[in-house]
C-alpha cells in the first residue's frame, strides 16, 4: 500500500518540518509514503462568495494532483475538523483494511478554507484528529505521528503500549 499526503501550504513553523520528516522516515519502514505540498490560494477579501470561488479553485487543483500521482483505483479522505476522530486502534484496523486492498491511499489536509463541494463529494470519506482545533501544519505532523503509531501497531512494534 502506497500513502500520499496531500496538503495546501508548507511546514514554516520552527520544528514541524523536522518532525514531520522524522515520522516519514519512520513509516517508510513499513509502507511508502509520499508528501505533496500544494500552494494555498491567496484571500484577497473575506467574503463568502470569493472564499468559495478560491475553495473552488483549490478543489480543482486538488483533484487534478490527485488524479495525476495517484492511479485511478486509488482513493482518497479529507481530514476535516467535521469528521469522526478515530483511536489508534481504529487507525491500525483502516491500516490493515488499505494494506489487505492494495490500493494506494491519499489523505488529504485542505487549505484554511476547507474542501470544496466537489472534493467531499469524490472523496470516499473524512476523518478528524480529534475535537480540538489545529493549526494545518500541526495536524499534519499529527497526522504523521498516528500513521506511524498506527503502522506500529499493525506490526507489533512496542512504540504503542495502550492498556500497558
Amino acid at each position: 500500500m502506497k500513502l500520499t499526503i496531500f496538503a495546501f501550504g508548507q511546514l514554516k513553523t520552527p520544528g514541524l518540518r523536522q518532525a514531520a520528516d522524522y515520522y516519514q522516515r519512520l513509516i517508510r519502514s513499513w509502507n511508502p509514503i509520499v508528501e505533496i505540498e500544494l500552494k494555498a490560494l491567496s484571500i484577497p477579501q473575506k467574503d463568502s462568495a470569493t472564499r468559495t470561488r478560491i475553495q473552488d479553485k483549490e478543489g480543482q487543483i486538488l483533484l487534478h494532483r490527485i488524479q495525476t500521482k495517484s492511479t485511478l483505483r486509488g482513493t482518497f479522505s479529507l481530514l476535516d475538523e467535521t469528521g469522526p476522530h478515530r483511536s489508534t486502534l481504529d487507525w491500525a484496523q483502516e491500516l490493515r483494511d488499505w494494506e489487505r486492498l492494495g490500493t494506494p491511499v491519499s489523505l488529504c489536509i485542505g487549505s484554511s478554507l476547507g474542501f470544496s463541494k466537489e472534493v467531499r463529494r469524490q472523496a470516499k470519506g473524512t476523518f478528524s484528529l480529534g475535537p480540538q482545533t489545529l493549526s494545518h501544519e500541526l495536524a499534519r505532523v499529527v497526522l504523521y505521528e498516528q500513521l506511524y503509531r498506527a503502522s506500529s501497531v499493525t506490526h507489533r512494534h512496542p512504540y504503542h503500549n495502550e492498556g500497558s
